[in-house]
């Protein structure tokens, strides 16, 4: 099917139609290892983790999306307080360390005009 679906809790439909938005952040795992953000990552193995279907399909998808990341702060361990960057910084980067807490990369950011998506991919 390649025409949008009209349920309004549809997440993907919804993105694509108007874009991210911070006002539905739930994390999906309870929390946010970044606080509340719009989470990416380059590894799809990571984005893969978090896709879900609401009806049985043998077919999964992700956005690919473009991100303004401008000077990013690195972290490589949990910070859930944050609700957005440290002054002087626009997102922060979750690099994996070996003394870190964090298994791949993440890009969060704290603005919806920060993030579009760009592609979607159906595998």
């Amino acid at each position: 099917n390649t025409q949008l679906c009209s349920d309004s809790t549809c997440g993907l439909c919804g993105i694509i139609r108007t874009s991210f938005d911070l006002k539905f952040y739930k994390g999906k795992t309870g929390w946010g290892r970044f606080g509340c953000g719009l989470y990416t990552s380059a590894t799809s193995s990571k984005s893969d983790s978090y896709t879900s279907n609401k009806k049985t399909s043998q077919y999964k998808a992700m956005l690919l999306s473009k991100v303004i990341v401008g000077n990013g702060y690195k972290l490589t361990n949990n910070s859930t307080q944050l609700t957005g960057p440290p002054a002087g910084y626009h997102s922060v980067l979750g690099e994996p360390d070996t003394a870190g807490a964090l298994n791949y990369d993440e890009l969060v950011v704290y603005d919806n005009d920060a993030i579009r998506p760009a592609y979607l991919i159906v595998y």
